[in-house]
């Protein structure tokens, strides 16, 4: 064997040794980045791409969901039920009367409201709903004043400036430090 040879690069399919009988070329699974099957296909629709990582968590819960099960049989724990497909799981509803029934005391069974009645309530409520947003608005109203009022407060005091144009640092400094003591509470 002279210098050159050793095994590398016998034969007349590539300048690169050591990668198969095609010389590690095109898509024959070779290192170049390019060909070959990598696992990831890319979706060439979203929607594709979005259904399938759906599925994709869906089985996972439905698997995380299996195992808690299994688990919770295996230490002996009751599972709960599972309610049926549509069906939601229902909420404790016992009635005015029953609880009063289970107190002893009788409550008389509620007459359906007239007409008259049901508009009055509404109409209460509706007179409520209104006062409480007037209000609402006033403090929103009287809080934007008193602001504006601080910062042209503010704002003269930052842009005061000596005779000659400089600007006076003295204010420029409280208001610094009162940001600082602003920010510490």
């Amino acid at each position: 064997m002279s210098g050159r040879g050793n095994f590398r690069g016998r034969g007349n399919f590539g300048s690169r040794g050591g990668r198969g009988s095609f010389g590690g070329r095109g898509n024959f699974g070779g290192r170049g980045g390019r060909g070959g099957f990598n696992g990831n296909k890319r979706y060439v629709d979203i929607r594709e791409a979005k259904s399938a990582e759906i599925k994709k968590s869906l089985t996972h819960r439905a698997r995380l969901r299996k195992g808690y099960f299994k688990l919770l049989e295996k230490e002996g724990i009751e599972a709960p039920e599972k309610p049926e497909r549509g069906e939601r799981p229902r909420r404790d509803t016992t009635s005015q009367s029953e609880i009063a029934d289970t107190n002893g005391d009788s409550i008389e069974e509620r007459k359906p409201l007239s007409y008259a009645e049901r508009s009055k309530i509404v109409k209460e409520r509706k007179d409520q709903k209104r006062k409480d947003e007037l209000e609402h608005v006033r403090e929103k109203r009287k809080m934007i004043e008193k602001r504006s009022k601080e910062r042209v407060l503010k704002k003269e005091r930052i842009t005061q400036s000596t005779r000659r144009g400089q600007p006076l640092m003295g204010p420029r400094i409280t208001n610094l430090l009162d940001k600082i003591k602003k920010d510490m509470q």
